[in-house]
């Protein structure tokens, strides 16, 4: 029972971020957002970096505008979505199939998520 509470509030949480995000602009410097940690210290974009702006561009349709603020927000998006309802749906019975990365693959997507990191940073 508490498992569906939770659940139900991890929902309620998820599309209240959604709405925020779809609401407001990160762009803008009157709207709180986390911060890059990365970027901010060493002046260097991480991975992550543009992907809240990214995010609120995908939510209003501005795909294109998306990409190029941050390319693995095609990845990254759909990837944490199914996650969450893969953790969320469980109390609910609901089995979604497990996602099988293994660690070659991982490596890969280590690799990619480094080649992006050095190119967004050269180009």
């Amino acid at each position: 029972m508490i498992y569906k509470l939770l659940s139900i509030i991890g929902f309620f949480i998820l599309g209240v971020g959604i709405y925020y995000f779809y609401q407001n602009d990160p762009a803008q410097s009157e709207t709180v957002f986390i911060l890059c940690v990365t970027k901010n210290i060493s002046g260097i974009d991480c991975p992550g970096c543009g992907s809240q702006r990214a995010f609120h561009e995908l939510l209003h349709g501005n795909f294109i505008k998306a990409a190029k603020l941050n390319l693995t927000i095609y990845f990254f998006t759909p990837l944490l979505l199914f996650l969450f309802l893969k953790t969320a749906l469980k109390p609910f019975r609901i089995d979604l199939p497990d996602l099988l990365i293994t660690t070659k693959r991982l490596m890969l997507i280590l690799f990619f998520l480094l080649l992006f990191t050095v190119l967004r940073n050269l180009i």
